[in-house]
């Protein structure tokens, strides 16, 4: 039996004419690295404010920790990278 979700949302339900199978959702996480986030990343050492990046953390954890007590959600991680020429 599959588990399906319907969340409560404004101006409507989401999805707001049905529920939506665990098995078909992602949750994407793009760019939650050092180099925008950490100490001694690039927005760090360019003297940007730590604190506008970092805000989306702790949300983020608890978005992840949730997610993840349902297996048949995935999880997808993006980061930028580079070569070194």
């Amino acid at each position: 039996m599959s588990k399906t979700l319907s969340l409560p949302a404004d101006p409507y339900r989401w999805p707001f004419d049905t529920e939506v199978e665990l098995s078909k959702l992602a949750v994407i996480v793009i760019d939650m690295q050092t180099d925008f986030c950490g100490r001694g990343g690039y927005v760090d050492r360019m003297g940007y404010d730590l604190s506008l990046t970092r805000a989306a953390v702790e949300p983020l954890q608890n978005v992840l920790a949730a997610v993840r007590q349902h297996p048949e959600i995935m999880v997808i991680h993006t980061r930028e990278g580079h070569r070194p020429e």
